[in-house]
This record gives C-alpha cells, structure tokens and sequence, in this order.
C-alpha cells in the first residue's frame, strides 16, 4: 500500500512537470514578428501555424504583430493555469502620409543629405558610386546627395582600395573616414532635428524611438533628435495608426495625427527651427 502511494505521488508529480499551463498557441500567416509586453518572441511560420508561445507567466499580457508596411494588431490576453489561443486578423496597409512641402521659386525642395568625407592620409582619390572626387583638404564636403545607400571608395598609391556603404538620410550630415592605413571605412551620423506631435482627438499615447510618451496636451514636444528617418506609432483606446517620419537637420517636424472619420490620418510638414 505505502509503494502504491509514492508511486500514486510521483505520477501526480509528472504530471504537473509537463503541464501545458501558460502557453499561447498563435495563429497566424508566416513572416509575422510576434511580441510579448515588448519583447520579440520570434517571426512566425508555417511549422508551427504561426507560433507558439510556452511557458508564458500567468495574468494580463498584450501580444503585439507587426510587419513592414502594415499597421500593427495589439491584442490583449488573460493567461492562465490552461492553454489559449490567439487567431490574428489579415493585417491593413499602413494608410497613406500626406506631406506638406514648400517651395520656392515654384521648384519644391527636394529632402537630401550631405557627406563629409575625412580620410588617412589626407590626400586620396574619393568615390561615391563610381564617380571620382580628388581630396586634397582635411574635408571633402558633398551636397545634395539622394537619400538612400551609396557606395564609397577610397584609394591611393601604395595602399590597398578600400569601400564601404552609406546610408543617406534626408535632411542629415554624415561624415565618412577612409582610414587607408588600418584598412577600414568609418560612418558617423551627424544632425539633429525636432518633432512636434498634434492629434485629434488630443490625448492619446506616441511611441517613438523605442520611448512611450502619453500626449495629454495640444503638442508634444520632442527635441534633439538625431537625423535620419523614424517609425512611429500614435494609439488611442485600442486603436493605432503608424507611420514614419523624417527628421531633418535644423528643422521641426510637424506630425499632424487624425483618427476622426474622413481626415487623412497624417500629414507631415517641415519648417525651419
């Protein structure tokens, strides 16, 4: 009787080893990012019909998905000592920004950057995507150049070539150093603008730049920031709207947000500092 009761005990004791309490089945289309209170827990795929999700703590937890070029799904779940599952919905094209722009003289202002190239030594034959540039100061400075990737190569008698890849930001600085005698390119951004937030109705939560900030006035303002281009995602009571916007050097950026039916959800400007 006492060898039935501890072997009674140790089944009770696997059984609760292998417990499927806590875990959250995912169901959803591959090439999705899952999150768990901000945390990627990994891309979805058809192996495990989206993804599966053990061991979760239980209590209120919130299942974030996301892809490039779509408006997130946040969906909230109460985890408990049993499994659940979670169905995501066919995920919406991220509406379309309208951008204000200025011109002058008629032409509008195209949004570009500029390159600052320092090298080692000073004097070298300069490249930016196969075009040369002779560099015989301490800086070798390049305007108007369109955003995106450019390549750049460095060269020089008596040392190895040496190339590498920049990212253009509009509106931004970066400056680039050919070191020829370690052998290596070096790329520094440089630049800093400001973002100003409006959005009807008033209040509502702004996540930025990894940073979560509740919007309880008519503008929320946001400084120093550096250059370059930014998602951003605008909620209020379980409805989001996400974008991305750019931050030009010595400028504002003004985002205007709308979730009232039949306004264009952003509208984008830029204005000097």
């Amino acid at each position: 009787m006492r060898c039935a009761r501890r072997l009674c005990l140790f089944f009770l004791m696997s059984m609760s080893a292998v417990s499927f309490a806590g875990d959250i089945q995912v169901f959803c289309a591959p090439g999705l990012r899952i999150y768990l209170d901000g945390e990627l827990m990994g891309t979805s795929n058809s192996r495990e019909d989206g993804l599966f999700l053990a061991d979760v703590a239980n209590g209120a937890r919130r299942i974030r998905i996301e892809k490039d070029g779509f408006v997130p799904q946040n969906i909230q779940v109460e985890v408990s000592k049993f499994p659940i599952e979670v169905t995501v919905g066919e995920l919406s094209p991220e509406p379309l920004i309208r951008y204000k722009t200025e011109t002058d003289g008629g032409t509008v202002k195209q949004l570009v950057g500029n390159l600052v190239v320092t090298s080692a030594p000073q004097n070298c034959v300069v490249e930016i995507d196969g075009k040369p540039e002779t560099k015989s100061t301490p800086q070798l400075s390049i305007g108007g150049l369109a955003a995106g990737e450019h390549t750049i190569s460095f060269s020089k008698p008596g040392y190895d070539p040496i190339s590498g890849v920049v990212e253009i930001h509009p509106g931004a600085e970066v400056t680039v150093r050919g070191n020829l005698k370690d052998g290596k390119v070096e790329i520094i951004h440089e630049g800093r603008g400001s973002l100003h937030v409006f959005s009807k109705p008033m209040r509502c939560t702004v996540r930025f730049r990894g940073k979560i900030e509740e919007k309880i006035h008519s503008k929320l303002n946001l400084t120093q920031i550096p250059a370059g281009r930014y998602p951003i995602v605008v909620s209020i009571r379980g409805r989001e709207l996400s974008s991305n916007v750019v931050i030009i050097d010595g400028q504002k950026t003004i985002v205007e947000v709308s979730f009232i039916k039949g306004d264009e959800p952003f509208v984008i400007s830029h204005v000097p500092r």
